[in-house]
C-alpha cells in the first residue's frame, strides 16, 4: 500500500493566509508571528509535498500554478473550519453583519435601537468593509452590499432603493443671492464614486452635461462626502438612505430643482449553514 503524505494542518493554515495575502508579513501581522516563522513553515509544506507553491521576490510572494490550484481546493476548507469554530465561542444569540463602512455608520448602526425592541435577545456583531474590497465570499451571517442598476444580483434579496439626489449645505446655498433658482453647475460637485458613474447617470437621465459640472474635492467613502458637504464644501449626490440625519435636521437640504434619480438597490443575503 502507498504511503500517504502527512502534512501539517497548520502549515496549510498558513500557506492560505499567504495565497489570500500575498505577503509574508502580512500574514504574519494576520498569524502573530514573524514573516521568518511564515517562510519557515512554508518551505516546510513544500519540501513535504515535492512542490515550489510560490514564487519569491522582493518582499513580495505570488503563486505558481501548483499553488494556486492547491489554493483553490483547500481556501473553502479553511474558511468552513474557521467558521465551525467560530461558532464555538459565539454565543447563539449573536449574529454577524457585514456592510460597507459608509451603510453601516449610516443607516445599519443607527437602526440598532429598533432591531433590539423587536428582538432584545439578540446581538448583533457589525463587521465592515470598503465597497472595492467587499468580500466574494460570504462569512457573515447576514451580508449588505450595493447593486448598481442593471448588475447582477441573483440570490441576493432586495432590502431598499438606492435613489441619489444633489444635497447642499443651507449654508452654502445661503451664499447666492438667488438661492432659489441656483443649479447644480453653480456649486462645486463632490466626488465619492469610482469614475464619478453615479454622476454621469444623473446627468444621463435629466440631459444635462457632465462637462457643465465643476468637480471638487474627491473621497473614497459615502459618509466622507457627505460630511464634506455638511462643511458646505460642495454638493454631492448621495443616496437618501445615507442622509436621513442630516436631512431631518436640517444640515443638508435637497438643491433647489433636482430631482432623485434610481442608481441601484440595496440587498441582503443569509449564509446557509
Amino acid at each position: 500500500m502507498q504511503e500517504r503524505h502527512r502534512v501539517s494542518l497548520n502549515a496549510v493554515r498558513v500557506f492560505a493566509i499567504v495565497a489570500r495575502t500575498g505577503s509574508l508579513t502580512a500574514a504574519g501581522a494576520e498569524l502573530g508571528v514573524t514573516s521568518g516563522a511564515v517562510s519557515h513553515q512554508l518551505k516546510k509544506l513544500e519540501d513535504e509535498l515535492g512542490v515550489s507553491f510560490f514564487r519569491r521576490g522582493n518582499n513580495t510572494v505570488s503563486l505558481t500554478e501548483v499553488g494556486r490550484r492547491f489554493y483553490q481546493e483547500v481556501a473553502p476548507a479553511i474558511r468552513l473550519i474557521e467558521r465551525s469554530a467560530d461558532a464555538l465561542y459565539r454565543d447563539e444569540n449573536e449574529i454577524s453583519v457585514h456592510a460597507t463602512t459608509s451603510l453601516a455608520l449610516r443607516w445599519l448602526i443607527p437602526s440598532l435601537d429598533r432591531f433590539r425592541a423587536l428582538c432584545p435577545q439578540v446581538r448583533v456583531r457589525v463587521e465592515t468593509s470598503s465597497a472595492r474590497g467587499f468580500p466574494t465570499a460570504l462569512d457573515s451571517d447576514v451580508s449588505i452590499r450595493h447593486f448598481r442598476t442593471g448588475e447582477t444580483a441573483e440570490g441576493w434579496e432586495f432590502l431598499a432603493h438606492d435613489l441619489r439626489r444633489p444635497v447642499i449645505s443651507p449654508s452654502l446655498l445661503a451664499r447666492d443671492a438667488n438661492s432659489q433658482e441656483i443649479a447644480v453647475r453653480d456649486v462645486p460637485a463632490l466626488q465619492c464614486c469610482v469614475g464619478n458613474w453615479d454622476w454621469k447617470l444623473w446627468c444621463e437621465t435629466f440631459n444635462i452635461s457632465l462637462a457643465s459640472l465643476s468637480f471638487a474635492h474627491a473621497f473614497d467613502t459615502d459618509d466622507a462626502a457627505i460630511h464634506a458637504c455638511v462643511a458646505g464644501l460642495g454638493t454631492v449626490l448621495a443616496p437618501t438612505i445615507l442622509t436621513g440625519r442630516e436631512t431631518k435636521s436640517g444640515a443638508l437640504v435637497t438643491l433647489p430643482g433636482c430631482k432623485p434619480v434610481e442608481a441601484g438597490t440595496y440587498r441582503y443575503q443569509r449564509r446557509s449553514e
